[in-house]
């Protein structure tokens, strides 16, 4: 259940800039709105700046800290024709996996730092990185035991901001090709 929670609270986060192809676009604003169920494998994304589009965020390893609250997370972020992946530092103000005995419900913030590790497909040679900050709401039934906290569900939403680049010279920072542009668009 804890790495369901990660599949959708880690996402609300990542992007590096790696060094350096010869002709490197500017890094301009970059903004992913994400949001979804926690027990669900992936969060909806919705992208806007130098990239555009909507698609979907799906955390491929989390690595928790429960004793500091935080976590290690790599994400895949998918938009149309392009993939990113994303490496994630978060850390929680509240523990999400631990309830209310006598609600079965938690809720808190997260927040952290993301970078691009890697770009494929309509994203290759984009680099960047940002920040993300969220909330989330856990909850569980109320077994006669307690809650059951092996079946915890709830939502999560967030925004990460940073900055964007192509560093790749194959690239144009206007997308496409002769053929035309890439679904999942990404402006110059």
């Amino acid at each position: 259940m804890k790495k369901v929670l990660a599949i959708l609270l880690g996402p609300i986060l990542a992007l590096p800039v790696t060094a350096g192809a010869a002709h490197a676009a500017p890094a301009r604003q970059q903004r992913f709105v994400l949001s979804g169920r926690v027990e669900a494998p992936s969060l909806t994304l919705v992208a806007a700046g130098v990239l555009d589009g909507a698609g979907s965020l799906t955390a491929e390893t989390v690595e928790y800290h429960p004793s500091d609250r935080t976590y290690l997370e790599t994400d895949r972020a998918v938009i149309g024709d392009g993939t990113l992946t994303l490496s994630i530092t978060g850390a929680f103000d509240t523990w999400p996996f631990t309830l209310d005995p006598r609600t079965c419900t938690q809720h808190g913030g997260l927040a952290g730092t993301w970078h691009i590790t890697a770009a494929g497909g309509a994203f290759t040679g984009a680099a960047g990185s940002g920040t993300f900050s969220g909330r989330f709401l856990t909850y569980a039934h109320r077994a006669p035991t307690g809650c059951d906290e092996a079946a915890i569900k709830g939502f999560v939403a967030g925004e990460m901001t940073g900055s964007l680049a192509f560093v790749s010279a194959a690239v144009s920072p206007l997308g496409g090709t002769a053929a035309g542009p890439p679904r999942g668009s990404r402006r110059g």
